[in-house]
């Protein structure tokens, strides 16, 4: 912590002495960046920019910083700037477009792909954009042929075999899906996601042996990594192995008690047990985190419901209807169990 605050102290004495230095304030601002103090960041670019309002880069870092941080509206202004001020540059457009994917704007996204893979058709990163955007739009022959691209102009950058890789998962083109994934871990062996990828497709194809092991990988790279726990839970319970499943998800719970997933899983586990006022303090334990989700406050009426205590689960049904008064799924359950409830109360009175 010293040696940080000595380096700024010298790098700001620098800017004292020669406050129109802009090359001291980008010494500072890169400082800060790389500490990742992205606020004092944010201030140096600012101060570039009454010295120089025309510097290019700077109005690119300050509209990713602004873009990082949801500032969409002020990081627009930043690139748009920038792009007067070097139309020639593709950096500017390719970060617009960035934006307004991001905001679901995908007209202008692509205007501005497009303008940058004009200016810059050498540029991979752009083509992979432009995958993601016509995956969002679910025009997945165009997203695989910019995926490609972007292969066949940097193949050696792993993330890009695996935004191919997820793709065909979500198209069931499972074989093809472990072929990227497979390029992707030999160019990254040591990437937990990639090891997860390919573990998760391989449940998916049924085989539960191999799954198995790059489930154990994945977690050897990091054992606090709570989506392999997760999803090797899944797996375990898709093969009649709920005893083990349990043990995983009780550890993705230790390792992040503030996700619900392993929680609701854990809880409908214990459900199919009959165990269900271990079930109920789970399912009660997310509803503080979700805490406006009408799904959790109808397993709660429906826990209720296996206990025979109508009077709590009338009281969660309506919770569920609060939380979701357009869910006629959630009306219609209500109506039933009140209807249940109603005569059960009838029949005692006889």
């Amino acid at each position: 912590m010293l040696f940080r605050e000595n380096i700024i102290f010298e790098l700001k004495e620098k800017i004292k002495q020669n406050p129109l230095d802009i090359d001291g304030h980008k010494n500072l601002a890169n400082y800060y960046i790389g500490s990742g103090d992205l606020n004092n960041a944010m201030i140096c670019y600012k101060n570039i920019l009454q010295i120089a309002p025309d510097d290019y880069q700077s109005l690119i870092n300050l509209g990713s910083i602004y873009f990082y941080k949801k500032l969409y509206l002020e990081a627009i202004q930043c690139y748009n700037k920038a792009s007067l001020k070097e139309p020639d540059n593709y950096a500017s457009y390719y970060n617009l477009g960035n934006i307004y994917a991001e905001i679901e704007n995908f007209e202008l996204a692509l205007v501005n792909y497009e303008k940058a893979v004009k200016i810059s058709p050498e540029r991979a990163e752009i083509y992979n954009a432009l995958g993601y955007l016509y995956q969002d739009l679910d025009n997945l022959d165009e997203a695989r042929k910019f995926y490609l691209k972007a292969i066949e102009l940097d193949s050696v950058n792993y993330e890009y075999y695996i935004n191919i890789a997820n793709m065909e998962q979500l198209l069931g083109n499972n074989v093809d899906a472990l072929m990227y994934y497979e390029k992707a871990l030999n160019l990254n062996p040591t990437d937990e996601k990639v090891v997860l990828c390919l573990a998760n497709t391989y449940s998916s194809l049924k085989n539960f042996d191999v799954a198995r092991k790059y489930y154990d990988k994945a977690l050897d790279i990091n054992p606090a990594y709570y989506s392999a726990w997760v999803c090797k839970a899944i797996a375990y319970c898709d093969n009649n192995c709920s005893q083990e499943a349990v043990v995983f998800l009780k550890q993705a719970i230790e390792t992040n008690p503030e996700k619900p997933n392993a929680y609701i899983l854990l809880a409908n586990i214990l459900v199919d047990e009959k165990r269900f006022e271990e079930a109920l303090l789970l399912y009660k334990t997310v509803a503080k985190i979700l805490t406006k989700d009408p799904k959790i406050s109808a397993f709660i009426a429906n826990t209720y419901i296996m206990l025979d205590d109508y009077e709590q689960a009338v009281r969660y049904y309506k919770k569920a209807m609060k939380q979701a008064p357009k869910d006629n799924e959630i009306k219609l359950i209500y109506i039933e169990m009140a209807n249940s409830y109603i005569n059960q109360k009838m029949k005692g009175k006889k």
